[in-house]
């Protein structure tokens, strides 16, 4: 096969769950003897506009605004998606591939690659990682939020066919977008077997600290993984930019917690596993996610992963996952701690079986399937 794949932003030069969860497929896919293509934005770090990457070539529409202006007032910049889809038509229409995949958000460009896949014959897939519905939307653009929530609902109806990462977004797809079920496919793909593996033969001790990692948006309520260490005694490593960064610094200071509570910018990807290695867990108390890749990493690196009831995570995950009393975090981390036979010490994770259901080594048969029907 002869695959195509889009989204703004590239792995490892941005380092998001979407990102990392595509690269992880089309990696896959190369290693299957597949040609793969991506198309994206350039960013510092790349070689040129136009190069090949581990077998992946990829083709760079322009250039990408700097991480710094990707929100304004906490909301994503709508210029930023904008251009991309703009330029796309100058490197898209020099190529003609058999399977086409966008990812859903954020929507500007799937139009385009619609019509590009209708008239070359190729199969068009759209994934999606969330589904908004329409009060989401005009809560989280007061403004234009009708218009977001009508391109999502154009874009849901533009696809041969769809993947959701998780049931959940299948869920969401067929009651907010009225979307068939038997146009949606199932593929949470999200994590490196053999990546897993290498660090697991390093023998890392664990500390008394907890991880987050994640954007430093609202939606992620790291605010209350910095209260749930309150009192404990235990460190917390913050791992992630955005616009909440000195809102949560300031927190940190008001509770005392300056020496406890560390924020780190996105690192390279060994220390960010091994920060997740030496963690006694991973806090997700994240609102919005659509399936969120490190957690299962840290699930299968054997790092419990703490969640309360509000958490958005999937049940995929969810049932894997430790909940705690969101009325009462600290003292619920702080039991924890100090029960030497709590799952924090003792973490009881089928490894074998997170790494069967959530490997991306199975994108051959899943694209392979979509193509034939």
């Amino acid at each position: 096969m002869r695959i195509g794949f889009a989204y703004d932003s590239a792995y490892p030069w941005f380092k998001g769950g979407i990102e990392k969860r595509k690269f992880l497929i089309m990696n896959a896919l190369k290693n299957a003897g597949h040609e793969v293509h991506a198309f994206t934005m350039f960013r510092e770090g790349m070689p040129s506009d136009e190069f090949t990457y581990k077998g992946i070539h990829y083709h760079c529409c322009g250039s990408a605004m700097p991480t710094s202006a990707m929100y304004r007032n906490g909301r994503r910049n709508i210029s930023w998606p904008l251009k991309y889809a703009t330029l796309l038509d100058l490197k898209i229409w020099k190529y003609r591939f058999d399977l086409f995949d966008a990812e859903a958000f954020p929507f500007l460009h799937i139009p385009k690659l619609a019509a590009y896949a209708r008239l070359t014959g190729a199969k068009f897939v759209v994934t999606w990682a969330e589904v908004w519905d329409r009060n989401y939307w005009e809560s989280y653009l007061p403004t234009i939020g009708l218009l977001g929530y009508v391109a999502e609902k154009i874009s849901a109806r533009l696809s041969t066919q769809s993947i959701a990462i998780s049931s959940a977004t299948k869920g969401k797809m067929v009651e907010v977008l009225k979307v068939p079920q038997r146009k949606i496919t199932v593929f949470p793909a999200a994590i490196d077997g053999k990546e897993i593996g290498n660090i697991l033969k390093r023998k890392i001790k664990k500390s008394d600290k907890f991880v987050v990692i994640g954007r430093l948006v609202p939606e992620k309520r790291v605010d209350m993984a910095i209260m749930a260490v309150a009192g404990t005694g235990a460190e917390l490593i913050i791992i992630g930019t955005g616009p909440e960064r000195l809102k949560l610094l300031a927190l940190a200071k008001k509770l005392g917690l300056e020496k406890k509570v560390r924020i780190e910018d996105i690192q390279e990807r060994e220390a960010v596993l091994r920060h997740i290695c030496e963690a006694r867990g991973m806090l997700m108390f994240s609102a919005r996610e659509g399936l969120s890749i490190v957690s299962i990493e840290a699930l299968a690196l054997g790092t419990p992963v703490i969640i309360v009831r509000s958490t958005s995570l999937t049940k995929e995950i969810r049932r894997h996952c430790y909940t705690v009393d969101e009325r009462d975090l600290s003292g619920s981390i702080s039991r924890l701690l100090n029960n030497k036979k709590s799952m924090l010490y003792s973490p009881n994770i089928d490894r074998r079986r997170i790494l069967e259901e959530f490997s991306a080594e199975r994108s051959e048969q899943v694209y392979k399937k979509i193509l034939d029907d």
